[in-house]
């Protein structure tokens, strides 16, 4: 589940996203923070706010809580769901993946691979910059 929420002192938006996670993945999702925490200042990743993980009683799931920047244009998915015919013109695809290249080239710079990419995980801000959600990476 994905909450928009507002920062108290700034009033700036966020996206935060709420995950199960088992005790056995916790590890491995505070590796993943780590990497969120250096390299999300890139123009072209939606850049992290800060996590947490809410205990839950024994035999059930932790949650993991990540704010993220908040994107308000929603995800590319989106955008072809609602553009007339479900297809983009050729110039926006070319600016979407251009865009969607120089994240990954940033990421790749310092030997990180984006796990899950797909059109939910391409995001837009109200200003039509191109953002990778990246919640899973890999070193």
């Amino acid at each position: 589940q994905v909450y928009k929420g507002r920062h108290v002192k700034t009033g700036q938006l966020a996206a935060i996203k709420v995950m199960d996670v088992t005790e056995d993945e916790e590890e491995e999702i505070k590796l993943e923070i780590n990497m969120l925490k250096k390299y999300s200042h890139h123009r072209n990743i939606a850049t992290y706010y800060g996590a947490f993980i809410k205990k839950s009683p024994p035999g059930h799931d932790d949650q993991l809580w990540l704010v993220m920047e908040f994107c308000g244009a929603g995800s590319i998915t989106d955008l072809v769901k609602n553009t007339k015919g479900n297809t983009l013109k050729e110039d926006w695809i070319a600016y979407i993946s251009r865009e969607i290249l120089r994240g990954l080239a940033h990421l790749h710079a310092h030997h990180v691979i984006h796990r899950d990419i797909k059109g939910q995980n391409v995001l837009l801000t109200e200003n039509a910059e191109v953002k990778l959600g990246v919640h899973r990476l890999l070193a």
